[in-house]
C-alpha cells in the first residue's frame, strides 16, 4: 500500500460509527512501517495489522476486535491506542497467541447454540428436544446478544424471568398462578432445562476454543433456580394396570402391554423390530431416544411369552408393535388412545409414561433393590431412580426411629393422650 493512501479517523467509537461497511479496511498509519485497519461489514468489525517485510511486500493479520460494542479488555477487545500496541508486537516478533475467542466477531448466544447442536453427539431426539426448548425460551429472549456482552447478572435475570413466564401450548397462552406451588414449580423446571441447554452450548464453546476464559467466569458460577421438592411420578397398582388394559383397544393394547413388561418409552417400542428380540436369551434390545444407547432389557417369563408371540413367523426387519390395519405406529399416536383407554378404566392422570414408572415400582417391589431398578431403567446413575421410587420402601431411617427405645411417655402424659383417644372416638362415631 503506498504511504500516499488516504488516512481515515478511526481512532474513537464514534468515528467508527458513521463508517460504511465494506470489504476493504479502512486504513491509518500510526508510524513508518504498518497500519492499523479498520474492517466493517454488516455483522461484525476487526482490527487489521499491515506491515511491510524487507522484501517489499505486505502481510495482513487479525489482531482484535474493535470496542464499538463491547468493553475493551486489552485481550480479544481492544480500543485503538491498545490495537496500535498489539499490531507493533506483532511487527517485533513479539505478539503471543491469537486470542481464543470467536465473541469478539460478534457471535451471539444463537451463534454459540446452532455450533452445540451441530457439533453435539447426544442423540437426534435430545437434540430436537434442546432445539425446541431454546426456540421457545431463548432464542428471541436473549438470543440476539453477543457473549462477550453477557455477565452473569444478565444470566440470572433472564433465568428468574423465564421462570415466571406463563406457559404456552402451541402459541396460546395457559393459565399461570404463581401463587400455585406446583405451577411455580412446573415454571421453574422449564426454566432451568432451558439453562441447561444453554450451559451446555457454552461450555462446548469454550471446550473447542471459541470461547474464552474471560467469557467462561460469567456463565460458569450462574447455578439452576431452586425448584423445590418435584412430586412423585403416578404409578399404578397391579389392579389398575390390569384395568388400563382391558380398557385399551386390542391393537393398542399390545403397546401398552410391551411398555407395562420392559419399562420402554413409546418411541424405543414402536422402533422395536423381530430382530430386536432374542429368544434364546429372553431379553430385548431397546434402542434408548433419550440417550442413545443401547439397553439389553431382561424378560421375565411372561414378558418371554409376549414377545415370542409378537414375533413368530415374522422377518427380523419387521416391526414387533403394529396398528391393526398393519401401518407402523408414529410419535404422535399414542395420545387418544392412551386418554380413550384411562377414561374406560375410571383411571385420572395417566399418561403413556405411567406405564415406565409402574414397571420400575413393580420391579422395586419384587426386589427391594434400587441400583437393579435404575439398570432396568437405562438411568446413568440411581439418584434420579431414588429420589422417585424410594418412598416406596421403608428406608434405614424408618427402620431405625421404629426401633427406638420407650420412654414411658404415654404414663407420663396421661392427659393428652386421653384427648387424643376421645377425639378418635369422636371421628369414628360421625363416619
Amino acid at each position: 500500500m503506498p504511504r500516499a493512501a488516504k488516512e481515515h479517523a478511526i481512532q474513537t467509537t464514534e468515528n467508527r460509527k458513521h463508517r460504511k461497511a465494506r470489504a476493504e479496511p479502512y486504513w491509518r498509519s500510526p508510524m513508518p512501517g504498518f497500519f492499523i485497519g479498520y474492517r466493517k461489514s454488516k455483522a461484525k468489525s476487526a482490527w487489521i495489522a499491515r506491515w511491510r517485510e524487507p522484501d517489499g511486500s505486505y502481510r495482513e493479520a487479525f489482531i482484535g476486535t474493535p470496542d464499538d460494542h463491547l468493553k475493551a479488555d486489552g485481550h480479544a477487545v481492544l480500543n485503538y491506542a491498545q490495537a496500535v500496541k498489539a499490531a507493533q508486537r506483532l511487527v517485533e516478533g513479539k505478539a503471543g497467541s491469537k486470542p481464543q475467542r470467536f465473541i469478539g466477531d460478534s457471535a451471539t448466544l444463537n451463534d454459540v447454540v446452532g455450533a452445540y447442536l451441530e457439533g453435539n453427539e447426544a442423540s437426534p431426539v435430545s437434540n430436537r428436544n434442546a432445539a425446541q426448548l431454546w426456540a421457545s425460551h431463548g432464542r428471541d429472549a436473549i438470543g440476539g446478544r453477543t457473549v462477550a456482552a453477557l455477565t452473569a447478572a444478565d444470566y440470572r435475570a433472564w433465568l428468574r424471568a423465564l421462570a415466571t413466564k406463563p406457559p404456552r401450548n402451541r402459541g396460546t397462552v395457559r393459565p399461570f398462578d404463581p401463587t400455585d406451588p406446583e405451577q411455580a414449580r412446573a415454571r421453574i423446571a422449564s426454566a432451568n432445562r432451558t439453562w441447561t441447554v444453554l450451559r451446555a452450548a457454552l461450555n462446548f464453546g469454550y471446550a473447542n476454543k471459541t470461547l474464552g476464559r474471560d467469557a467462561r467466569d460469567e456463565w460458569e458460577h450462574v447455578k439452576p433456580l431452586k425448584e423445590g421438592e418435584r412430586p412423585p411420578p403416578r404409578m399404578l397398582t397391579e389392579v389398575e394396570a390390569k384395568r388400563l388394559l382391558n380398557g385399551c383397544d386390542p391393537d393398542f393394547r399390545q403397546v401398552v402391554a410391551a411398555a407395562l413388561l420392559t419399562g420402554g418409552r413409546y418411541g424405543e417400542l414402536i422402533a422395536l423390530r423381530c430382530a430386536d428380540f432374542d429368544r434364546d436369551h429372553g431379553t430385548i434390545r431397546l434402542h434408548q431416544t433419550k440417550t442413545g444407547k443401547t439397553l439389553i432389557q431382561p424378560l421375565a417369563p411372561e414378558g418371554w411369552q409376549f414377545f415370542e408371540g409378537a414375533t413368530a413367523g415374522q422377518q427380523p426387519d419387521t416391526p414387533v408393535l403394529r396398528r391393526a390395519d398393519g401401518s407402523p405406529w408414529r410419535r404422535d399416536h399414542q395420545a387418544r388412545p392412551m386418554r380413550l383407554a384411562a377414561q374406560r378404566a375410571d383411571l385420572r392422570a395417566v399418561s403413556f409414561k405411567v406405564t415406565r414408572a409402574t414397571y420400575g415400582k413393580l420391579l422395586l417391589l419384587a426386589t427391594k433393590d434400587i441400583e437393579i431398578v435404575a439398570r432396568a431403567l437405562g438411568h446413568s446413575d440411581s439418584r434420579i431412580t431414588r429420589k422417585h421410587y424410594a418412598g416406596i420402601l421403608p428406608d434405614e431411617v424408618s427402620r431405625a426411629v421404629a426401633n427406638l427405645p420407650k420412654l414411658g411417655i404415654i404414663t407420663l402424659l396421661p392427659s393428652v393422650f386421653a384427648i387424643h383417644r376421645a377425639q378418635q372416638k369422636k371421628r369414628a362415631t360421625t363416619r
